[in-house]
């Protein structure tokens, strides 16, 4: 966590600020999902996706500014001093066109294509592209601290703070510490190591920030119960002789029942 009480608050500030506007992001958009007609999504996509770039762009910059707020309060309260560049993330218009575009009325023919019916595709669709409206809006905030922190030599990294109650995929995520935006540690962008990695991996309708470390991780008790049950998954995955991946560790520290995704929490 933070080194200071202040630091946390401000963190904790932060997370809630850009909840905040993800909120309203995704009140606009089911507003524009009405764009889309389903009895012709061929012509109303044009339009509908526009307005929907448009609108991500807006809630984008909001995201990024606040982030940019929050840095400088943040380094005076954990090192003294505010000085320091803030890096600005690029919005790609191009990349979050596709998003949107697979997200919204692709995915209405995908599951019309599969036998859902219509009425049922597009309402569907819709809860799955309110989430990636939210997560493509906060990449503006989240895009400014990983950048940010790649560029800040007092940077040891930044970790994952997440809502306090996780899925077990971001509860893993964040129990690796300050790995991310680390110069000194590398790994896969889409498949990050244990050790390291871009971590710019959230979901739709993720509760979780990002948070600038200068110095020594000490691990919350959530943090610590994280840690603790990704090393329990960790050695049952070795014990079948298993390697310590993802594909071996994550569903077995879901199905040991501490987070809310896990299948014995979900039947209480």
């Amino acid at each position: 966590m933070a080194l200071t009480a202040r630091g946390k608050e401000l963190t904790e500030a932060h997370r809630k600020a850009q909840i905040a506007i993800a909120a309203r992001a995704e009140i606009v958009g089911r507003a524009l999902w009405s764009g889309l007609d389903i009895d012709d999504l061929d012509r109303s996509t044009p339009a509908w996706l526009n307005a929907n770039v448009a609108a991500t762009r807006k809630f984008y910059a909001e995201s990024a500014a606040l982030a940019a707020a929050y840095v400088p309060e943040y380094r005076a309260a954990e090192l003294g001093s505010a000085a320091g560049s803030i890096v600005e993330p690029e919005f790609e218009t191009a990349v979050m066109r596709n998003t949107l575009l697979v997200a919204g009325p692709v995915r209405v023919k995908t599951l019309i294509k599969s036998g859902t019916r219509s009425g049922s595709a597009y309402s569907g669709a819709l809860m799955k592209y309110s989430g990636m409206m939210r997560r493509q809006v906060l990449s503006g905030g989240r895009m400014m601290i990983h950048e940010t922190t790649s560029a800040d030599r007092n940077a040891v990294g930044w970790r994952r703070v997440t809502d306090g109650d996780p899925c077990t995929f971001c509860a893993m995520l964040a129990s690796r510490g300050p790995v991310y935006g680390s110069r000194s540690v590398q790994g896969d962008v889409l498949r990050p190591l244990r050790e390291g990695g871009s971590g710019l991996r959230y979901h739709g309708y993720c509760g979780c920030t990002a948070e600038i470390i200068y110095g020594e991780w000490q691990p919350s008790e959530s943090e610590q119960r994280y840690i603790e049950e990704y090393e329990k998954a960790a050695q049952e995955a070795e014990d079948a002789g298993l390697p310590r991946v993802e594909e071996t560790v994550l569903h077995r520290m879901r199905n040991n029942g501490v987070f809310r995704d896990s299948p014995l929490s979900r039947n209480k």
